[in-house]
């Protein structure tokens, strides 16, 4: 089980299932979030190289009045070349600006992410050391600092991973 240090006492405490289990809904919330922000930018930089693939198709015709037809909200729209090029740089820029947006949100969710398994004493099972190999690395701490063994501490909350 996992267990949580009191600010007042300094003596550790058992959390409760249901403590435990809040903790790990948040931080799915927390890493379902980030992902969303991740799925959303690909999503977005997929339109803007669809943007920058009719850009330069549209950049080897040299009649700015010849007619183009453009999908906005599922209907057809006529338009010259000359009108749709500009309108199509400028949703490009818009694009990347959000892509830029998107991406510092993903940082910021990434380092949010990253305190919160430091707050909450967080690991997947496959980051967990085994009671064996704490054992070891403690004796062998102990062995350097010549201090007394001390028992591997049982505190956290493991997640398994699920993808």
């Amino acid at each position: 089980m996992s267990s949580k240090t009191t600010a007042s006492s300094g003596k550790k405490t058992a959390l409760t299932a249901e403590e435990q289990q809040k903790i790990v809904s948040g931080f799915q919330a927390l890493r379902d979030e980030q992902t969303q922000l991740v799925q959303k930018t690909q999503d977005l930089e997929t339109d803007l190289k669809e943007h920058d693939l009719v850009l330069s198709t549209l950049s080897t015709i040299t009649d700015k009045q010849r007619r183009c037809y453009r999908m906005i909200g599922g209907v057809l729209i006529e338009h010259t070349v000359g009108e749709v090029v500009p309108a199509l740089q400028g949703n490009r820029e818009q694009i990347n600006n959000v892509i830029e947006s998107f991406k510092q949100k993903t940082e910021e969710k990434a380092k949010e992410l990253t305190a919160y398994k430091q707050k909450y004493d967080i690991h997947f099972s496959y980051e967990r050391p085994t009671q064996q190999q704490q054992g070891s690395q403690s004796a062998g701490n102990a062995a350097d600092s010549g201090a007394t063994k001390k028992e591997p501490q049982d505190s956290g909350v493991l997640v398994d991973k699920e993808n």
